[in-house]
Protein backbone atom coordinates (compact mmCIF):
# COMPACT_ATOMS: atom_id res chain seq x y z
CA UNK A 1 0.00 0.00 0.00
CA UNK A 2 1.70 3.63 -1.08
CA UNK A 3 2.03 5.76 1.75
CA UNK A 4 2.99 9.50 1.66
CA UNK A 5 6.62 9.35 2.49
CA UNK A 6 8.28 10.63 5.69
CA UNK A 7 10.33 13.50 5.62
CA UNK A 8 13.87 12.53 4.83
CA UNK A 9 16.61 12.78 7.39
CA UNK A 10 18.20 15.38 5.80
CA UNK A 11 15.17 18.05 5.54
CA UNK A 12 14.97 21.31 6.76
CA UNK A 13 12.43 21.92 10.16
CA UNK A 14 9.13 22.72 8.54
CA UNK A 15 9.30 26.35 10.32
CA UNK A 16 12.43 27.33 8.60
CA UNK A 17 10.11 26.95 4.90
CA UNK A 18 8.40 30.05 4.31
CA UNK A 19 5.54 29.75 1.83
CA UNK A 20 5.12 33.56 0.22
CA UNK A 21 4.09 35.22 -3.23
CA UNK A 22 7.44 35.86 -5.16
CA UNK A 23 8.74 39.14 -4.97
CA UNK A 24 11.94 39.77 -6.82
CA UNK A 25 13.12 39.65 -10.16
CA UNK A 26 15.59 36.67 -8.75
CA UNK A 27 12.52 35.14 -6.94
CA UNK A 28 10.84 34.53 -10.59
CA UNK A 29 13.73 33.79 -12.00
CA UNK A 30 14.62 30.88 -9.61
CA UNK A 31 10.46 29.69 -10.58
CA UNK A 32 11.85 29.77 -13.93
CA UNK A 33 15.01 27.71 -12.76
CA UNK A 34 12.92 25.28 -11.09
CA UNK A 35 10.41 24.62 -14.06
CA UNK A 36 12.85 23.79 -15.89
CA UNK A 37 14.66 21.34 -13.53
CA UNK A 38 11.47 19.49 -12.90
CA UNK A 39 9.56 19.58 -16.57
CA UNK A 40 12.58 20.27 -17.89
CA UNK A 41 12.15 17.11 -20.68
CA UNK A 42 10.04 19.12 -22.13
CA UNK A 43 11.35 22.77 -22.60
CA UNK A 44 7.37 23.86 -24.07
CA UNK A 45 6.44 23.37 -20.19
CA UNK A 46 9.44 25.75 -18.81
CA UNK A 47 7.92 28.69 -17.96
CA UNK A 48 9.18 32.30 -18.34
CA UNK A 49 10.01 34.77 -15.62
CA UNK A 50 8.70 37.55 -17.66
CA UNK A 51 5.07 35.56 -17.92
CA UNK A 52 5.39 34.99 -14.36
CA UNK A 53 5.83 38.53 -13.23
CA UNK A 54 2.63 39.62 -15.76
CA UNK A 55 0.54 36.93 -14.39
CA UNK A 56 1.19 38.05 -10.86
CA UNK A 57 0.84 41.72 -12.22
CA UNK A 58 -2.32 40.87 -13.21
CA UNK A 59 -4.60 38.75 -11.29
CA UNK A 60 -2.43 35.61 -11.07
CA UNK A 61 -0.62 34.44 -8.52
CA UNK A 62 3.16 32.90 -7.92
CA UNK A 63 4.00 30.90 -4.78
CA UNK A 64 7.54 29.65 -3.97
CA UNK A 65 9.13 27.86 -0.66
CA UNK A 66 11.99 29.39 0.40
CA UNK A 67 14.63 28.10 2.78
CA UNK A 68 16.12 31.03 5.25
CA UNK A 69 19.25 31.36 3.02
CA UNK A 70 16.50 32.24 0.00
CA UNK A 71 17.27 29.10 -1.51
CA UNK A 72 13.93 28.13 -4.00
CA UNK A 73 12.50 24.55 -3.26
CA UNK A 74 8.83 24.10 -4.49
CA UNK A 75 6.32 26.56 -6.22
CA UNK A 76 3.49 26.72 -7.98
CA UNK A 77 1.38 29.58 -10.31
CA UNK A 78 -1.90 29.98 -11.32
CA UNK A 79 -3.46 32.63 -13.52
CA UNK A 80 -7.04 34.52 -14.16
CA UNK A 81 -9.12 32.00 -15.88
CA UNK A 82 -13.12 32.67 -16.81
CA UNK A 83 -15.21 29.83 -18.11
CA UNK A 84 -19.33 30.05 -19.04
CA UNK A 85 -19.34 32.94 -16.87
CA UNK A 86 -17.31 31.77 -14.13
CA UNK A 87 -14.23 33.80 -12.48
CA UNK A 88 -11.47 31.22 -11.57
CA UNK A 89 -8.05 30.62 -10.63
CA UNK A 90 -6.73 28.34 -13.04
CA UNK A 91 -3.85 26.77 -11.34
CA UNK A 92 -1.18 24.93 -13.67
CA UNK A 93 2.38 24.06 -11.64
CA UNK A 94 3.02 22.79 -8.58
CA UNK A 95 6.70 21.51 -7.91
CA UNK A 96 9.11 20.67 -5.11
CA UNK A 97 12.34 19.40 -5.43
CA UNK A 98 12.70 15.47 -5.00
CA UNK A 99 14.76 15.12 -1.89
CA UNK A 100 11.62 17.35 0.23
CA UNK A 101 8.96 15.58 -1.84
CA UNK A 102 6.68 13.71 0.79
CA UNK A 103 7.05 16.60 3.42
CA UNK A 104 4.41 18.92 3.20
CA UNK A 105 5.67 21.59 1.22
CA UNK A 106 2.95 20.67 -1.76
CA UNK A 107 0.05 21.04 0.67
CA UNK A 108 1.74 24.49 1.89
CA UNK A 109 1.92 25.82 -1.17
CA UNK A 110 -1.79 25.09 -2.02
CA UNK A 111 -3.08 26.33 0.92
CA UNK A 112 -0.94 29.85 0.40
CA UNK A 113 -2.53 29.72 -3.36
CA UNK A 114 -6.27 29.31 -1.63
CA UNK A 115 -5.46 31.93 1.18
CA UNK A 116 -4.14 34.71 -1.31
CA UNK A 117 -7.15 33.06 -4.10
CA UNK A 118 -9.56 34.09 -1.55
CA UNK A 119 -7.82 37.77 -0.73
CA UNK A 120 -8.30 38.58 -4.62
CA UNK A 121 -12.33 37.37 -4.60
CA UNK A 122 -11.71 33.99 -6.44
CA UNK A 123 -14.34 31.91 -5.87
CA UNK A 124 -12.87 28.63 -7.05
CA UNK A 125 -9.18 27.64 -8.30
CA UNK A 126 -8.99 24.85 -10.48
CA UNK A 127 -6.20 22.41 -11.93
CA UNK A 128 -6.30 19.41 -14.07
CA UNK A 129 -4.56 15.90 -13.17
CA UNK A 130 -4.48 12.54 -13.86
CA UNK A 131 -6.77 10.04 -12.47
CA UNK A 132 -4.58 7.03 -12.42
CA UNK A 133 -2.49 9.28 -9.90
CA UNK A 134 -2.99 8.03 -6.54
CA UNK A 135 -1.07 10.15 -4.65
CA UNK A 136 -2.29 13.15 -5.98
CA UNK A 137 -6.25 12.28 -5.98
CA UNK A 138 -5.57 11.56 -2.43
CA UNK A 139 -4.38 14.81 -1.74
CA UNK A 140 -7.01 16.51 -4.68
CA UNK A 141 -9.72 14.79 -2.96
CA UNK A 142 -9.08 13.89 0.75
CA UNK A 143 -6.35 16.72 2.16
CA UNK A 144 -7.72 19.88 0.25
CA UNK A 145 -11.46 18.72 -0.29
CA UNK A 146 -11.97 18.97 -4.03
CA UNK A 147 -14.30 17.58 -6.23
CA UNK A 148 -13.97 16.20 -9.77
CA UNK A 149 -17.17 16.02 -12.09
CA UNK A 150 -15.31 16.85 -15.05
CA UNK A 151 -13.08 13.51 -17.35
CA UNK A 152 -11.77 15.12 -20.50
CA UNK A 153 -10.15 11.95 -22.71
CA UNK A 154 -6.33 12.88 -24.20
CA UNK A 155 -6.74 16.61 -22.48
CA UNK A 156 -3.03 17.05 -23.61
CA UNK A 157 -3.06 15.42 -26.72
CA UNK A 158 0.00 13.18 -26.75
CA UNK A 159 2.93 13.89 -24.36
CA UNK A 160 6.43 12.76 -24.59
CA UNK A 161 7.56 13.45 -20.96
CA UNK A 162 8.52 10.60 -18.72
CA UNK A 163 5.30 10.90 -16.70
CA UNK A 164 3.12 10.68 -19.67
CA UNK A 165 5.03 9.11 -22.92
CA UNK A 166 3.26 6.35 -24.60
CA UNK A 167 -0.64 6.63 -23.49
CA UNK A 168 -3.56 9.24 -23.44
CA UNK A 169 -3.07 11.91 -21.17
CA UNK A 170 -6.92 12.01 -19.31
CA UNK A 171 -7.25 14.43 -17.09
CA UNK A 172 -9.90 14.80 -14.10
CA UNK A 173 -10.44 18.42 -13.28
CA UNK A 174 -10.22 19.41 -9.34
CA UNK A 175 -12.62 22.10 -8.35
CA UNK A 176 -11.87 23.76 -4.88
CA UNK A 177 -14.42 25.71 -3.93
CA UNK A 178 -13.26 28.34 -1.19
CA UNK A 179 -15.99 29.35 0.60
CA UNK A 180 -18.48 26.51 -0.08
CA UNK A 181 -18.93 23.54 2.63
CA UNK A 182 -16.87 20.23 1.40
CA UNK A 183 -19.02 17.75 -0.07
CA UNK A 184 -19.22 14.31 1.70
CA UNK A 185 -20.22 10.93 0.76
CA UNK A 186 -23.71 9.57 1.97
CA UNK A 187 -23.39 7.49 5.15
CA UNK A 188 -22.52 3.62 4.16
CA UNK A 189 -20.36 1.61 2.28
CA UNK A 190 -20.57 2.63 -1.42
CA UNK A 191 -20.77 -0.50 -4.00
CA UNK A 192 -17.68 -1.63 -5.43
CA UNK A 193 -17.67 -0.74 -9.39
CA UNK A 194 -13.78 -1.30 -10.07
CA UNK A 195 -11.60 -3.40 -7.99
CA UNK A 196 -8.10 -4.70 -7.96
CA UNK A 197 -7.65 -8.36 -7.72
CA UNK A 198 -3.76 -8.58 -7.86
CA UNK A 199 -2.58 -6.12 -10.09
CA UNK A 200 -6.25 -6.78 -12.44
CA UNK A 201 -8.72 -4.16 -12.76
CA UNK A 202 -12.25 -5.63 -12.50
CA UNK A 203 -15.47 -4.64 -12.98
CA UNK A 204 -18.45 -4.87 -10.81
CA UNK A 205 -22.11 -5.06 -12.05
CA UNK A 206 -23.40 -1.53 -10.23
CA UNK A 207 -27.01 -0.42 -10.60
CA UNK A 208 -25.70 3.24 -11.06
CA UNK A 209 -29.79 4.73 -11.16
CA UNK A 210 -30.19 3.03 -7.84
CA UNK A 211 -26.76 2.94 -5.86
CA UNK A 212 -25.93 6.49 -3.78
CA UNK A 213 -21.93 6.19 -3.81
CA UNK A 214 -19.62 3.56 -5.77
CA UNK A 215 -15.98 2.91 -5.46
CA UNK A 216 -13.78 3.05 -8.29
CA UNK A 217 -10.25 1.75 -7.33
CA UNK A 218 -7.06 2.64 -9.57
CA UNK A 219 -3.09 1.33 -8.70
CA UNK A 220 -1.64 2.56 -5.81
CA UNK A 221 1.71 3.51 -8.00
CA UNK A 222 0.42 4.17 -11.26
CA UNK A 223 4.19 4.92 -12.87
CA UNK A 224 5.66 1.07 -11.47
CA UNK A 225 2.48 -0.37 -13.20
CA UNK A 226 3.33 1.47 -16.76
CA UNK A 227 7.31 0.87 -15.89
CA UNK A 228 6.38 -3.02 -16.18
CA UNK A 229 4.40 -3.16 -18.55
CA UNK A 230 2.67 0.06 -21.00
CA UNK A 231 0.10 -2.31 -22.28
CA UNK A 232 -0.93 -3.05 -18.92
CA UNK A 233 -1.08 0.61 -18.22
CA UNK A 234 -2.93 1.28 -21.35
CA UNK A 235 -5.93 -1.48 -20.15
CA UNK A 236 -5.75 0.66 -16.48
CA UNK A 237 -6.57 3.80 -18.50
CA UNK A 238 -9.15 2.38 -20.66
CA UNK A 239 -10.95 0.53 -17.77
CA UNK A 240 -10.78 3.10 -15.03
CA UNK A 241 -12.07 5.54 -18.11
CA UNK A 242 -15.20 3.77 -18.54
CA UNK A 243 -15.92 3.30 -14.69
CA UNK A 244 -15.21 7.20 -13.98
CA UNK A 245 -17.62 8.14 -17.29
CA UNK A 246 -20.32 6.17 -16.11
CA UNK A 247 -20.57 7.60 -12.65
CA UNK A 248 -20.57 10.74 -14.08
CA UNK A 249 -23.09 10.12 -16.34
CA UNK A 250 -25.35 8.86 -13.84
CA UNK A 251 -24.86 12.28 -12.22
CA UNK A 252 -21.75 11.18 -9.40
CA UNK A 253 -19.08 13.53 -8.69
CA UNK A 254 -15.75 12.62 -7.16
CA UNK A 255 -15.91 13.55 -3.90
CA UNK A 256 -13.06 11.70 -1.95
CA UNK A 257 -10.17 9.30 -2.44
CA UNK A 258 -9.02 6.66 -0.23
CA UNK A 259 -5.84 6.00 0.99
CA UNK A 260 -5.99 2.59 0.02
CA UNK A 261 -6.58 3.74 -3.80
CA UNK A 262 -10.23 4.01 -4.83
CA UNK A 263 -12.45 7.01 -5.75
CA UNK A 264 -15.48 7.13 -3.85
CA UNK A 265 -18.26 8.93 -6.59
CA UNK A 266 -21.60 10.04 -5.12
CA UNK A 267 -24.26 12.15 -6.28
CA UNK A 268 -24.04 15.67 -5.72
CA UNK A 269 -27.57 16.54 -4.37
Amino acid sequence: MWRVPPPSSGSPPRHQVEVRLARSHAEFAACEALSRDIWGAAERNVVPRELLLTMQLNGGLVHGAFLPDGRLVGFCFGFAGLRDGQLRLCSHQLGVIPELRGTGIGIELKQAQRNDARRLGYPLVSWTFDPLEARNAYINLHRLGCIARLYDRNHYGQMEDELNRGLPSDRFEAEWWLDRPRLRAPIGEPAVMLRLAGDEPIREAVDLATAPAVLIAVPQDFQAVKKRSLEFAQRWRLESRAALEAALSAGMIAVDFRREGAYVMARAS
